[in-house]
């Protein structure tokens, strides 16, 4: 079903009777998906370490129908058919998923913030009992509507932040890491993602950059408001935190950790750790 098809039947039908459907449909298609894969597991060439399902091959987003959205010019040369059929997970999300499950214990039984979580993670916290907390901004249904630069919560308050494809729409990116650091407990993981230039060094600004369209040709989507480039963990590591690189190179193939399906899509996560704090700073 094309998006537009999709939002179209979303906004006629009741918030209930949707949800409700969804669920039925999801449960349907699980079961298919999983039925494919004992009968046929051998042309099962491709995982989705979020969902857990197999597949003949991933899927091609719908990126090219929403061209007042997206430079599509970004999209040309980048293998797209990297969309799992099943959960909507794109390689940074499946990546992160592969680190959590290496990872595990890091983040089970922890205070965790999630802000804007995807479908595709959700799925994989929720089948690993892991409990978390939802934030943003807009969103009437997270558990918190707060904003990442400001949210108001007590300092220390949780072990684990992740935030993926957030810091490129905010006004000011040292103001919302600070944040982020002020929150964490001492030794907390910060992990998050963003858009990445391979043509950009540290970041694209553009102050006269003001409309949808501005942005589309600056940054490539008109809701973005920087372009980060190859050596953006000099942010992070500013505000404090000590910096790993989350690579997809680290994980095999199967799960397609490739950039894409737009040229700043590079296959990278960081993982940002809050200092332990001294016996002195304790005090």
């Amino acid at each position: 079903m094309k998006t537009s098809t999709k939002v179209n039947l979303k906004s006629k039908c009741p918030k209930a009777l949707w949800n409700a459907a969804k669920k039925v449909y999801r449960g349907i298609s699980k079961a298919g998906y999983k039925a494919g894969m004992k009968i046929s597991p051998d042309d099962k060439n491709v995982f989705c370490s979020c969902c857990g399902l197999r597949f003949k091959k991933f899927k091609q987003g719908d990126h090219y129908e929403r061209p007042d959205f997206y430079d599509l010019s970004l999209f040309s040369g980048q293998r797209q058919d990297i969309a799992c059929p099943y959960c909507g997970s794109l390689p940074r999300h499946r990546i992160l998923a592969a680190w959590c499950n290496e990872n595990i214990d890091l983040i089970r039984s922890k205070d965790i913030l999630y802000f804007a979580p995807e479908k595709s993670m959700t799925i994989w916290m929720d089948s690993n009992g892991i409990k978390f907390k939802t934030a943003d901004l807009y969103d009437s249904e997270a558990d918190l509507n707060i904003d990442i630069q400001k949210t108001g919560l007590e300092s220390d308050s949780f072990d684990v932040i992740i935030c993926n494809h957030v810091l490129e729409h905010v006004s000011d990116v040292m103001t919302a890491l600070n944040e982020m650091k002020r929150i964490l407990r001492s030794g907390g993981l910060f992990i998050c993602s963003f858009p990445v230039s391979p043509d950009v060094e540290l970041v694209l600004e553009d102050p006269y950059a003001v409309t949808g369209q501005d942005r589309r040709r600056v940054y490539g989507q008109s809701d973005h408001v920087r372009l980060f480039g190859m050596k953006a963990d000099t942010f992070m590591k500013d505000a404090g935190f000590d910096v790993t690189v989350i690579s997809g190179d680290d994980y095999p193939f199967e799960i397609l950790p490739v950039t894409g399906p737009c040229k700043y899509d590079i296959n990278r996560l960081f993982l940002c750790k809050k200092p332990l704090r001294t016996a002195t700073e304790v005090k």
